[in-house]
């Protein structure tokens, strides 16, 4: 059945408007090439739906990494308010969990360097399975997106290099080429999300737009395009963003204890310029996005610093729910979010994070070009 259906059809998608190589119509080639891409197709179509855990959606304003899709589970929200990430095969997932673990851990309470890092990530809730597929995790996060009403997200993939000290020659080659602009800029971008007011639209521009930019352009037609409200630069957002890089690039010339490899930075702010009203309400299930600061949550029972191995039953209890959430009192902007997320390839090292570093420096600079323009 298979095979006549892709027979009745394969001259369909040569006339769709995707470019395929010019072949002669009818040949072996043509009709192999086609094949494979119905086939393709047929067996997207016919993967299994995963079956997100109850009370959660996936994440709709995601811009990098692995989404909900084609059979799998990416970043979901959490209609307490948290943001639950899937725990991805080892040893990338097993990493960053006992990263989030030492980092939040009662151990670090007295750690000065690790103290101040808990206020540059996001911060976290501890480990919760999917009811009925015990073996799949998520890490429960923090998230402060809540409270925007049309938030814009940049991912921005830090450092000259991707790719860890450990790895062979053939990843090093295939991460150099992913975006060569990267050796003379420290950093890339992975994938932004921005909104119109005029419109009431979101733009997302994926990973294929951000690669085609360059150290020529990747300033003005990248983050540009990021920080302009239909087509005004919203300078003060950069002065913001600014301060508070600053305010990781500091830590990291604090610290001798981690250097972190193919990390990125989140980048947030409300992209709704209109007059905020006095107060409201919070949606449980509204745009979302990963991100950490100074809001309070009460899941966990309380105990937003320890380490708990949950079963998903108590996650959905009504106890987890979050009902004290404010906005932070101590920030001057409150909705201009930066934190430092992905820490699958994470290193205890006793050097300076020079990797890192260099792609912060230069990032900053950029910035402040843009905020010159």
């Amino acid at each position: 059945m298979i095979l006549q259906y892709i027979k009745n059809v394969y001259i369909t998608f040569s006339d769709s408007g995707h470019q395929h190589p010019r072949v002669k119509t009818g040949s072996a080639l043509a009709k192999a090439g086609l094949r494979k891409i119905v086939l393709k197709r047929l067996m997207s179509s016919l993967k299994r739906t995963p079956t997100l855990p109850p009370g959660t959606k996936p994440l709709d304003n995601q811009v990098a990494g692995h989404q909900t899709a084609d059979g799998k589970i990416g970043c979901l929200v959490h209609e307490d308010g948290t943001v639950l990430k899937p725990v991805q095969v080892p040893p990338k997932g097993q990493t960053e969990v006992e990263f989030y673990q030492e980092v939040f851990g009662e151990q670090a309470s007295t750690d000065k360097v690790l103290l101040q890092l808990r206020e540059l990530v996001p911060k976290f809730h501890g480990i919760v399975h999917a009811p009925k597929e015990p073996d799949v995790r998520f890490m429960k996060l923090e998230n402060l997106l809540q409270d925007m009403r049309q938030p814009c997200v940049l991912d921005i993939k830090m450092g000259r290099k991707t790719y860890d000290p450990f790895a062979s020659k053939e990843k090093i080659a295939m991460e150099t080429a992913k975006f060569p602009p990267a050796k003379n800029l420290g950093y890339q971008i992975s994938g932004m999300l921005t909104y119109s007011p005029k419109t009431g639209k979101f733009q997302k521009f994926d990973k294929y737009f951000c690669k085609k930019l360059n150290e020529e352009t990747i300033v003005f037609e990248g983050f540009g395009k990021f920080f302009a409200i239909d087509g005004v630069l919203q300078k003060e957002v950069i002065k913001a963003v600014i301060v508070r890089l600053e305010r990781i690039l500091e830590w990291f010339h604090k610290q001798r204890t981690f250097n972190f490899f193919a990390s990125s930075l989140l980048v947030v702010f409300d992209g709704d310029i209109s007059p905020s009203p006095s107060s409201h309400p919070n949606s449980s299930l509204s745009s979302s996005g990963l991100d950490a600061g100074n809001i309070t949550h009460n899941c966990c029972n309380g105990e937003t610093d320890s380490i708990i191995e949950n079963d998903f039953s108590d996650l959905v209890s009504s106890d987890s729910v979050d009902e004290k959430m404010t906005n932070p009192s101590d920030s001057p902007h409150p909705k201009v979010q930066v934190r430092m997320i992905d820490f699958a390839h994470v290193y205890h090292m006793t050097e300076e994070d020079e990797n890192y570093i260099f792609g912060l420096k230069h990032l900053i600079d950029d910035f402040r070009r843009l905020l010159k323009s």
